[in-house]
């Protein structure tokens, strides 16, 4: 009997102290909306920022994410307009989701999950994949080749924008470069 409520109270620290992290999460989110999103780590590298090592050194790995490369509001000195690396963390088991950009987390939410969607996805870092990759990087990565997925021709064509899809991922080259990775809802 001791040994179950051991483990009944081992299970609801831990739940404690998620449920702790994703409030401290939610309340540096509030704090952070207003400002503009500093790097704590290199949008076009890997590596992950101290909040969110802290987020998996409390939850875990995300169970499957997202990630987007998308132009920030600021203006480089050149005139050039940079990129923001976005990221959306799903942890099924705590139904959150979390976002992140450029490692800063500025929102948090409940998310309720579908019972369609696959449950068993491959174990993937979000740090593992960065917008310098080209598509033998990112199937190198996942283990598998990809397909092609032609959803514009002109556009494919034109711009040098691609979409490809394996078992475990739906991911975007444009110009060479990797701009978006889905793990989340891929059928398998």
């Amino acid at each position: 009997m001791g040994a179950v409520h051991a483990r009944e109270r081992d299970f609801r620290g831990r739940r404690l102290r998620a449920a702790f992290l994703l409030m401290l999460l939610a309340v540096g989110c509030v704090c952070t909306a207003a400002c503009t999103p500093g790097s704590t780590t290199a949008a076009s590298g890997p590596g992950f920022s101290d909040a969110q090592a802290e987020l998996i050194e409390t939850l875990g790995s995300p169970t499957s994410f997202q990630i987007a490369y998308a132009p920030s509001d600021d203006i480089d000195v050149d005139g050039a307009t940079s990129l923001r690396r976005t990221e959306v963390w799903y942890y099924l088991e705590h139904e959150q989701q979390i976002s992140f950009i450029d490692g800063v987390p500025v929102a948090v939410q409940g998310w309720e999950f579908m019972p369609e969607a696959p449950t068993d996805y491959p174990a993937f870092s979000p740090a593992d994949f960065h917008i310098s990759m080209m598509l033998t990087d990112v199937e190198a990565i996942l283990g598998e080749t990809a397909e092609e997925i032609v959803i514009d021709p002109e556009l494919a064509e034109t711009d040098d924008v691609h979409v490809y899809a394996t078992t475990s991922a739906i991911f975007t080259i444009e110009r060479g470069a990797l701009t978006y990775m889905q793990t989340i809802g891929v059928e398998q």
